[in-house]
């Protein structure tokens, strides 16, 4: 049998006491690295943009390039009030669903008073310019330029957008600039028209005025199946005019709009300080990607929207010669209300006309 001392018991915990400290040590060190490995793990894969939870989020993001790869399901468009027949076409109050935010929207439609020829309407979505989004009326805001399109075969759909209208309680009105909110209400509707049966899928165009135009021109870089875009009194410059020599009263006067705009600058930098991020943000960096026709108009007394910013877009098209149709009004304001005369035949002509679409169907 092995005797032990009372010095050797001393000096044998004295040594186990000093290794004690080392592999606990050790063993910390291994767990924390264990932890990170786990960590950067999950980031890695479940946050590169070549993961299906990330792409999930493309729908929500400034970068086109991205935003051009989101996908949208819709359901039909559902009827709840019918109107009867005003001013020669049938207006009705419809709603639609945004799946991608949970939501459901209102918009008002006009139909012609007959039957589609070939069972489905050609249909333009009008994307309304800004308006105080508790005072916008879903019912009574171009009324006029939609009656006109129906009166001459087309089916008018005008969303309100999140936050406005009618859909004052579905969501929050961010805007247009900084947010690709509005864009999903569009791309939404977009889906839905497609699952409409009186609505034809494969003739589906935007009209936009204002903050409008910028909602639809971003809308035809996002989505291949648009037929014609028509732009009036739009602010379409680049990131940098729009942010050093542009204040949309939609971001200053919408307190959620102007929290966004706060936001993406914080996180992105402003775009004359970081131009490589918002050139991915602009239509303009896109244009020989879009598959609609594009017709411009604008007055040169515009004070709201510097005319320049449509002047600049024709020059841009004019450079990649891209086919597309310019209107300066010497008289025009913002509105362009005085030369409506003038607007509607040219756009009617317009979305009446063949795009490259057609040769798909």
């Amino acid at each position: 049998m092995l005797k032990l001392n009372k010095k050797s018991i001393i000096k044998r915990s004295k040594k186990a006491n000093q290794r004690a400290p080392k592999k606990r040590i050790f063993l910390s060190m291994a767990w924390l690295t264990a932890v990170f490995a786990l960590i950067l793990w999950f980031l890695v894969f479940y946050y590169t943009p070549t993961h299906p939870s990330a792409k999930a989020l493309y729908y929500k993001s400034l970068d086109l390039s991205q935003a051009r790869q989101a996908t949208y399901v819709g359901k039909p468009i559902e009827k709840v009030k019918d109107f009867g027949v005003v001013n020669n076409v049938r207006e009705q109050l419809v709603v639609f669903n945004v799946s991608k935010d949970g939501l459901s929207e209102y918009a008002l439609m006009t139909l012609p008073k007959d039957p589609p020829k070939n069972g489905h309407y050609p249909t333009i979505i009008l994307c309304h310019g800004y308006a105080n989004p508790e005072a916008y009326s879903t019912l009574e805001t171009y009324i006029n330029d939609m009656d006109f399109y129906s009166q001459h075969g087309f089916a008018v759909i005008k969303p309100d957008f999140r936050g406005n209208g009618f859909s004052v309680a579905s969501g929050t009105p961010d805007g247009a600039y900084y947010s690709m909110s509005y864009n999903t209400d569009v791309m939404s509707l977009i889906a839905s028209v497609k699952q409409t049966g009186y609505l034809d899928k494969n003739n589906i165009s935007l009209w936009g005025q204002s903050m409008g135009a910028y909602v639809a021109l971003r809308a035809a870089v996002v989505s291949p199946d648009i037929k014609h875009v028509v732009l009036l009194s739009g602010p379409v410059g680049t990131p940098q005019d729009m942010y050093l020599d542009y204040t949309p009263i939609s971001d200053f006067n919408n307190p959620a709009a102007t929290e966004i705009r706060l936001q993406e600058i914080n996180a992105h930098g402003t775009p004359a300080s970081n131009p490589a991020y918002w050139n991915k943000t602009t239509p303009l960096s896109y244009l020989k990607l879009i598959k609609a026709n594009i017709q411009i108009h604008v007055g040169s007394k515009d004070q709201i929207v510097p005319p320049k910013f449509s002047a600049d877009l024709n020059s841009r098209l004019n450079k990649l010669k891209i086919p597309h149709e310019y209107y300066v009004y010497p008289n025009g304001d913002h509105g362009l209300g005085a030369q409506r005369g003038l607007v509607w035949p040219r756009s009617l002509t317009f979305f009446q006309a063949k795009s490259s679409l057609d040769t798909k169907h």
